[in-house]
C-alpha cells in the first residue's frame, strides 16, 4: 500500500473503533469499564496516530492486535455476547479483523516482532484485571473474582488465548524476515 492509501486504511480502522465505542456508550451507563469498549478504545486512538507515524517497533499494533484477537475470540462464550447490535459487531467481529489485517499485510515492521513482545502485550490486559477485580466491577458474570478456581481457570484459558495469539503474530513476523532477503 502506498502512503495515502495507509493513511486512509487506518483512518478507517479508527473510525470503526470509535463508532463502536461511542454506539456502546449511548447504550451503556458504565461503558467505560468492559473491556471490549477500553480496547476499541485503543485501536481508535493508536490507529490515529499510527495514520500518521509508523514506529519502528511493532510493539503497539502487536498490542492492539493481541487485545481486539481476545475481545473477539472471548466475547461470545465469557459474556454471553450476541451479535444483533450494530456496537458488538463493530467491536467485537469487524475492529478485531481489521487490526488484524492491519498486522498481517498493512504494516511494515512485521518482522521486528521480538520473542519478548508477546508477553509484554499482556501487560496492558493485566491492569485491566487489576483494576476490574480492585474496583469490584462486575462487568462479566463468567468472570466473578469470588468463583475462585472456576475465576483462576477462566484467566489462565484467557492469558493462553491472548499469548497464544501474539506468538502467531511472532510467528508471522518471524516467517516475513526469513522472505525479505529474497523480496531484496
Amino acid at each position: 500500500m502506498d502512503g495515502i492509501a495507509v493513511v486512509a486504511w487506518r483512518l478507517g480502522v479508527s473510525g470503526c473503533a470509535a463508532t463502536g465505542v461511542v454506539l456502546a456508550a449511548l447504550q451503556y451507563d458504565v461503558w467505560w469499564t468492559a473491556l471490549s469498549q477500553l480496547v476499541n478504545l485503543a485501536v481508535a486512538v493508536g490507529f490515529l496516530v499510527l495514520a500518521f507515524a509508523e514506529p519502528r517497533s511493532p510493539w503497539l499494533r502487536g498490542a492492539l492486535t493481541t487485545a481486539s484477537t481476545l475481545v473477539c475470540l472471548a466475547y461470545l462464550p465469557m459474556a454471553n455476547g450476541n451479535l444483533a447490535a450494530p456496537w458488538s459487531v463493530l467491536e467485537h467481529m469487524v475492529t478485531p479483523a481489521l487490526v488484524l489485517v492491519d498486522f498481517l499485510l498493512v504494516g511494515t515492521n512485521q518482522a521486528d516482532v521480538r520473542w519478548w513482545h508477546p508477553p509484554t502485550w499482556l501487560v496492558p490486559l493485566a491492569a485491566y484485571l487489576a483494576w476490574y477485580v480492585g474496583g469490584d466491577l462486575g462487568v462479566y458474570a463468567a468472570l466473578d473474582p469470588a468463583g475462585g478456581a472456576v475465576f483462576a481457570t477462566r484467566l489462565a484459558v484467557l492469558a493462553s488465548v491472548a499469548l497464544a495469539a501474539g506468538y502467531l503474530l511472532y510467528a508471522h513476523g518471524r516467517a516475513r524476515r526469513a522472505l525479505l532477503p529474497l523480496a531484496a
